[in-house]
């Protein structure tokens, strides 16, 4: 059985832990509530959200399709979710998959976790997510902003009214780009300018890994750095993601993980998907 718990991060957010190395947001307005990200797809998330909501109706939106955010999908009747993903979700959240994940995983919320925990795939219950889209939750809204790279249909959810950037995959402190599916560094940096765009509309940034927070510099971090590969002059330190060879663009001290200038974004991509 997998117990869920919840952090209040502001009056209309908070963020639902209890599944692994990963989290979700619910964001609860006067009219209705959207939860953001299901996880593993392991334990009744749906059960849980709804006893924290009572009767008030709800929403799912996925920022992107992959086995730690998407793949409690099918225990809801419709989760909004980019197109561009729908092949992404139906062979990373695939049960095999999830099973081995974790199996091998050593994280307590996994400990008593049996066969029925488990959600199947059902691609039938996406509908689609797009650029611009608007959940009206009555006192506050949430805009999507399309940011694809870590995956081609990655969201960026905004919390309107709180000004909370919901980063999640998308811009982080080890931005994986090297995956078969990412876009390129060059469509990658289009994509980060594109969010560079909002910035005066949030001053908070959330992700759903590690600490779950960043610094507005996180972006800048991620621009600089590819610029820096696209003019060959980034670290490109030679590292592994899941077994798979890779490259780190910024520097880093192996004892820490942390970049050795001290700034905090960073990123993973293959020398071949540069441009």
């Amino acid at each position: 059985m997998v117990h869920f718990y919840t952090e209040a991060i502001s009056g209309h957010v908070r963020r639902i832990c209890g599944n692994g190395d990963v989290c979700m947001y619910l964001v609860e307005g006067s009219g209705r509530a959207l939860l953001i990200d299901t996880g593993y797809g392991v334990g009744d998330l749906r059960g849980y959200v709804e006893g924290l909501l009572g009767e008030k109706p709800y929403d799912v939106a996925l920022t992107h399709g992959h086995i730690d955010h998407a793949a409690g999908a099918s225990e809801f009747e419709s989760c909004f979710m980019s197109p561009l993903d729908n092949d992404i979700y139906e062979e990373f959240c695939s049960l095999e998959r999830r099973h081995a994940k974790i199996d091998a995983s050593a994280h307590s919320d996994f400990r008593d976790v049996v066969p029925e925990d488990y959600a199947p795939v059902d691609v039938s219950v996406m509908r689609p997510l797009a650029e611009g889209d608007v959940f009206d939750l009555g006192d506050v809204h949430v805009e999507m902003i399309a940011v694809p790279g870590h995956t081609p249909g990655t969201m960026v959810p905004l919390v309107v009214e709180e000004g909370i950037a919901l980063f999640g995959d998308a811009c982080g402190v080890g931005t994986l780009i090297m995956l078969p599916h990412s876009t390129t560094v060059e469509r990658y940096r289009e994509s980060l300018l594109h969010l560079k765009g909002y910035e005066d509309r949030y001053a908070i940034v959330l992700r759903q890994h590690g600490t779950c927070v960043s610094t507005k510099r996180v972006l800048e971090d991620n621009l600089e750095l590819c610029d820096l590969v696209l003019a060959g002059k980034d670290a490109a330190e030679p590292t592994e993601h899941n077994g798979a060879p890779c490259l780190r663009a910024g520097k880093t001290d192996p004892a820490t993980g942390r970049r050795v200038d001290g700034r905090e974004g960073n990123l993973l991509y293959l020398p071949d998907r540069i441009r």
